[in-house]
């Protein structure tokens, strides 16, 4: 199965948490039966429909309480809870401490042209952001303006100053200057690890050093949970990260896609990545030619497609070239295709989420792509 028709069921998920959603009816629009449909979704996403549903219903809940809404039976219900109380009971579980307790510290006017993603996982929904380097795995709440900034992110800044922020979030040391006329800023450095350095940075200028500390408790926990599983699983994990895009070809490192690969799973990559991240910690990823796969062992082989005409034709010659045929990836069947709009975003959601689809694939065993 293509991985539209999960894609299709995910989307389908996110407009309609505040519904009733069961698995027939998201096995109905992926248009196969429902065992297969939860096979599928696991295979694809690391973990089952329901608890995809719960983890977004509770991301969504924590951004609406963020907003001191008048109830939280009103929450409850715009994340498919009629009942309260077992909302209440949820929400602890998953989160570590009661809806009422979340919502009872102040919130700030944050204006996010960087970090959408770092402050709903905080419970911090910004009055506006910038929406496009949001992957689908972060929820855009509906009540948070839109920011389109340009190629070049140039900023208007009497739209800014409209908004009235308390804080502006940005990566951009270039606006730093500017934007501080306009409030306070905070500057998170696209160096940084996202969750232990940014998110960390970001709880305690928001004064949401708790959340932070239990977003990240939860975190580690699924880690070493996936770690462990893998373990057991027994399978060799050399893991290489490839992008394809039409005018070159980029083997990942420790950073971006590779972060929930080889940090959060510690799976190994390439021994070249390796070698090429002792001289280099913040190494991203290298160019390569479409030749030198092969310097690039690994026995799994994830690849990130642009979604661009031209991106898939040098894909398709790729798979069709000596060199990646010959590669042990290749050889084995151990190729996987990840899906773009999930896998450029770098904020702990997103890398949350990366991590449990990695783990899916990894424990399932990759497949080539139709």
């Amino acid at each position: 199965m293509r991985n539209g028709h999960i894609q299709q069921a995910m989307m389908y998920i996110e407009d309609h948490l505040n519904e009733s959603i069961s698995r027939s009816e998201l096995a109905d629009i992926a248009g196969i039966n429902p065992d297969h449909f939860s096979r599928m979704f696991k295979k694809q996403t690391g973990i089952s429909p329901k608890e995809y549903i719960t983890r977004l219903r509770m991301e969504r809940a924590k951004s609406l309480l963020a907003k001191s809404p008048s109830s939280i039976m009103e929450v409850a219900r715009s994340v498919g809870f009629e009942d309260p109380y077992h909302f209440s009971r949820r929400f602890k579980q998953v989160v570590g401490v009661a809806p009422s307790a979340y919502m009872a510290s102040p919130q700030l006017r944050v204006v996010a042209l960087d970090g959408y993603g770092h402050c709903l996982a905080l419970g911090v929904v910004p009055v506006a952001a910038d929406a496009k380097p949001i992957g689908q795995y972060v929820p855009w709440m509906k009540e948070v303006e839109v920011l389109s900034l340009s190629g070049e992110r140039e900023m208007d800044r009497e739209r800014l100053a409209t908004l009235k922020p308390d804080i502006i979030i940005t990566m951009n040391r270039h606006d730093e200057q500017e934007l501080a006329e306009i409030a306070p800023v905070v500057f998170l450095d696209v160096l940084e690890d996202p969750i232990y350095g940014q998110l960390v940075k970001l709880a305690a200028a928001l004064g949401k050093e708790a959340q932070a500390a239990q977003w990240i408790q939860d975190y580690e926990e699924r880690c070493h949970m996936l770690k462990m599983q893998l373990a057991k699983d027994g399978q060799s994990r050399r893991v290489a990260i490839l992008r394809v895009r039409e005018p070159l070809l980029q083997i990942y490192g420790m950073q971006n896609m590779g972060y929930p690969f080889y940090r959060s799973l510690k799976v190994v990559p390439p021994e070249r990545i390796l070698l090429q991240t002792v001289c280099n910690v913040h190494f991203h990823s290298s160019a390569i030619s479409m030749e030198e796969i092969g310097f690039y062992e690994a026995d799994e082989l994830f690849v990130v497609v642009q979604p661009e005409e031209g991106a898939r034709r040098r894909w398709k010659e790729l798979q069709a070239s000596p060199s990646l045929c010959s590669h042990p990836a290749y050889r084995s069947g151990r190729i996987y295709e990840l899906d773009v709009s999930r896998w450029l975003a770098y904020d702990p959601i997103s890398i949350r989420f990366q991590m449990e689809e990695a783990a899916g694939l990894l424990l399932s065993g990759a497949h080539m792509p139709e």
